[in-house]
């Protein structure tokens, strides 16, 4: 009798099967390619960390800053992790591994965690980034930085500078599109980060990181002997791109629940997420200038509101007070933007 199934062993579902298996239960993984090295580049707030994780996993901490109409430290500790690490951090002993893919019918009485990421032809809202190395101390650290890169017109779908340690000595500068229907380019990131590069005086260097993944999954995200975590759940926000701390975290939540019979995905979680996603739509029907007004505000609200809404773990009540601070400290040209915020079928183009 196998106690859980899991669909895909990226970060994620390997997370889900390492966990359970420690907790005693009996798991079976499916994974078309399991050994697979991972090469993403993982970063996220260290007091976001599951408590299990070891520090080992930690390639470099630091402290950015955020930039919009004016620089703000936001005073918290952001942790990159060494994939190679983290990988190794999560062995799979115990698990029943087969190297070879599978859906979510036809395993009995298990309960069913889908990790298996975007679904083949995913459409919708996508986040793009082109990122490269550089030395440390040769770039400031910043989460992001929306002034425009050199020779960007005003008009133009804005971008934003991602710069943090990823090692001690070496700082990942990516430029990235948050969100986007349709995304900027990849080749487009690239072009206005080497001028960025070059603005500053900096060598051009060879494509350390190349980005482009959904932000959201259509579909339902749980049922009565499944759930989804990652872009098929609700541990991938779709109005930032991060996962990882969520979906680690995930894991002990599903241990515990499919223990007790129940679903790991709570009806307050599909609540939350409806609000981050309904967030995604406002973003992506404003223009540029107010995209980068509105990060000014929202970098600027009560710490309280800016962590919670960051985190795809708050509930719908934290989601949605952050959400009304926003709101209530926009100007009017903006809160017509955030009144309008629609579910993310739609998926609006900037207008």
């Amino acid at each position: 009798m196998t106690d859980l199934v899991v669909l895909g062993l990226g970060p994620a579902g390997r997370a889900v099967a390492h966990r359970a298996a420690a907790a005693g239960m009996t798991v079976r993984a499916y994974d078309p390619a399991p050994d697979v090295r991972w090469r993403r580049t993982f970063g996220m707030w260290s007091d976001e960390a599951p408590r299990w994780l070891p520090d080992a996993v930690i390639a470099a901490r630091s402290y950015p800053a955020v930039v919009a109409g004016s620089r703000r430290e936001l005073g918290r500790e952001y942790a990159v992790l060494d994939t190679d690490r983290l990988q190794d951090a999560l062995p799979l002993d115990g698990v029943r591994v087969h190297a070879e893919p599978a859906d979510r019918r036809g395993h009995g009485g298990a309960f069913v965690v889908d990790a298996r990421g975007p679904g083949p032809g995913a459409d919708g809202p996508r986040q793009t980034a082109a990122g490269v190395l550089v030395p440390a101390g040769e770039y400031d650290e910043v989460w992001m930085d929306w002034r425009p890169a050199p020779g960007v017109g005003a008009g133009e779908p804005a971008s934003f500078l991602y710069a943090v340690r990823v090692t001690p000595g070496a700082v990942l500068v990516e430029e990235t599109c948050l969100a986007g229907a349709p995304a900027l380019t990849v080749d487009v990131l690239e072009a206005r980060l080497r001028a960025r590069l070059a603005a500053r005086g900096l060598a051009a260097a060879d494509v350390h990181e190349r980005v482009d993944f959904p932000l959201l999954e259509r579909g339902p995200r749980r049922g009565s002997s499944w759930c989804g975590v990652g872009v098929r759940g609700t541990t991938l926000h779709p109005a930032t791109g991060y996962s990882v701390a969520a979906s680690l975290a995930f894991a002990d939540d599903a241990v515990d629940a499919v223990a007790s019979g129940r679903s790991p995905v709570r009806v307050s979680d599909l609540a939350a997420h409806r609000l981050r996603a309904a967030a995604l739509g406002a973003l992506l029907g404003m223009q540029p200038a107010e995209q980068r007004a509105f990060f000014e505000v929202f970098f600027g609200l009560p710490d309280r509101h800016v962590r919670a809404f960051l985190s795809a773990r708050s509930g719908p009540a934290a989601t949605a007070a952050a959400m009304g601070a926003a709101f209530a400290a926009a100007p009017w040209n903006l809160r017509r933007r955030l009144a309008g915020a629609i579910t993310p079928r739609a998926y609006p183009t900037r207008r």
